[in-house]
């Protein structure tokens, strides 16, 4: 299957994306924030109805990543896109938690979790 990538370099290694994924590193510190933030206005721009944001590799995320992480959401949420964040890390998770990400925003533990709610959800749009 082929797809579009959105490429994303984060200090913790090469990320590249789907066409409605898009994967984070290791790390997401301010030396990312940036580059995360120009990843998801063009996830945005595609204007779809779920995206994922793939924090299963992210072990640590500092103030910096965190807000870019929120604006993000945000930002894809405004776009009329349905993010659906994965996260694996009990720390990140935690974080999330506190901040109240969790009442907001679809989390889920494994990228095959959120790939099936948007299956789920396409087939429940095909039936009606």
């Amino acid at each position: 299957m082929k797809t579009n990538a959105l490429p994303l370099r984060l200090r913790n290694g090469a990320v590249s994306t789907a066409a409605d994924t898009l994967v984070v590193g290791a790390s997401l510190d301010i030396a990312g924030a940036r580059q995360f933030g120009r990843a998801v206005a063009r996830l945005a721009q595609r204007r779809l109805p779920y995206a994922v944001v793939d924090l299963s590799r992210t072990k640590t995320v500092d103030s910096s990543g965190f807000g870019a992480l929120v604006s993000g959401l945000k930002r894809l949420q405004d776009s009329g896109t349905t993010p659906i964040v994965v996260c694996a890390n009990s720390s990140v998770r935690r974080l999330m938690d506190f901040a109240g990400l969790s009442r907001t925003f679809t989390l889920v533990e494994r990228l095959r979790d959120a790939r099936a709610i948007i299956g789920n959800a396409n087939r429940t749009a095909l039936a009606s």
